[in-house]
């Protein structure tokens, strides 16, 4: 029955392939755009744990996507700060979201920094090429952004009605991909002696829970969260993100059912008088609707593997085409699309393979 499934299969060939790539873009499409939102969220806060810090200290009902964060908190949060026990470090950080850069639309965090404080918590900054943060109106950019837009230093870069000039490229990996003096942006955008967040930084990473409960008796209200702990956050509480999968896997679901319904609704009309044939030698009702179930499930299976290898081909592409996209894949969804897409083509077929267990003999013989 096996190979009998396996030949029908490749009877119709074409039929087969699109079937199996349909199958696969519903694979490879829940893999990418759940890999697409695990990954953004992933590199903000992997970047934000590279800086060194071990707490973030945020305004009331702050979101941890640090890009829709304004200049709110007063500078002077710092020095109170400071007094906390445990405390070793504090820097401000003013985060601007940048849209356009050299004409070109880009999505782009710029991080405006006070960078002797900020460079005793990172150890300052991994200078390739030029140099780090010293006049007005410096700008330092990342290599990944410096990469992607050709930008090197020395170059002008006019934003927020500025005109900065681009002193050093920067290996990336931490905190923004653009940063400034805090001063020039505070400036720029109207917002004096304001920052978005605060990094603080503790006599040790391992207390970073014990710090994070001080700030927050002395300062209620605030949103405080230990670095460690930002990725886990991040992921359960970002907006609409669980709507997104719910909704994502939903629609692959029905994307894998109506396929397989329609390819095998087809294939059962089109084999009327084979299957008359394969009652008529006595095959029963059970084994018909197994040589159904069969076939959808190689073209299931057939598609899962086609949809996995166009995901991994996909995190090697996208990423080259638009380099400050981060997709992280992950075993959890590669399995979570498989079973999507062979739940949905099993279930499809089913209402084809109980047409066909029903057909009697006689008729589906002298079917033309």
């Amino acid at each position: 029955m096996a190979n009998l499934a396996a030949a029908n299969v490749m009877h119709r060939k074409t039929r087969t392939a699109v079937s199996v790539l349909a199958v696969a873009v519903e694979v490879a499409m829940v893999m990418l755009l759940v890999g697409m939102a695990n990954g953004t969220l992933g590199d903000i806060a992997d970047r934000l744990q590279n800086v060194g810090a071990d707490v973030l200290f945020q305004p009331p009902d702050a979101s941890l996507l640090l890009g829709a964060t304004s200049a709110v908190m007063p500078l002077k949060y710092a020095e109170i700060m400071r007094e906390v026990e445990g405390v070793t470090e504090v820097t401000p950080v003013l985060n601007w979201h940048v849209s356009n850069i050299k004409g070109e639309s880009r999505a782009v965090n710029l991080w405006a920094i006070d960078y002797p404080s900020f460079a005793r918590i990172s150890g300052g900054f991994d200078v390739l090429e030029g140099r780090s943060l010293e006049k007005p109106y410096d700008l330092v950019m990342d290599t990944v952004l410096a990469n992607a837009t050709g930008i090197h230093a020395g170059d002008k870069l006019p934003m927020i009605n500025r005109d900065f000039t681009v002193v050093g490229i920067i290996r990336a990996g931490a905190g923004g991909r653009l940063y400034a003096r805090l001063p020039d942006v505070q400036e720029a955008i109207g917002t004096p002696d304001r920052a978005s967040f605060f990094l603080v930084k503790g006599r040790s990473a391992l207390e970073a829970d014990k710090l994070a409960q001080a700030l927050q008796a002395r300062f209620p209200g605030h949103k405080i969260t230990p670095v460690a702990q930002v990725s886990k956050v991040m992921q359960e509480n970002a907006t609409g993100l669980k709507q997104f999968k719910q909704a994502l896997t939903g629609m692959a679901v029905v994307i894998s059912f109506l396929v397989v319904l329609l390819a095998m609704y087809t294939t059962i009309i089109e084999r009327t008088r084979e299957i008359g044939i394969l009652r008529a030698i006595g095959a029963s009702q059970a084994k018909v609707v197994q040589l159904v179930i069969n076939e959808s499930a190689l073209i299931c299976l057939a598609g899962v593997v086609v949809g996995i290898a166009l995901a991994l081909s996909g995190r090697w592409l996208l990423p080259r085409v638009f380099p400050t996209l981060t997709v992280q894949l992950t075993r959890e969804w590669a399995l979570i699309a498989s079973a999507l897409g062979l739940a949905g083509g099993l279930l499809g077929s089913f209402y084809p393979a109980v047409k066909a267990a029903r057909m009697d003999p006689v008729q589906a013989l002298n079917f033309e």
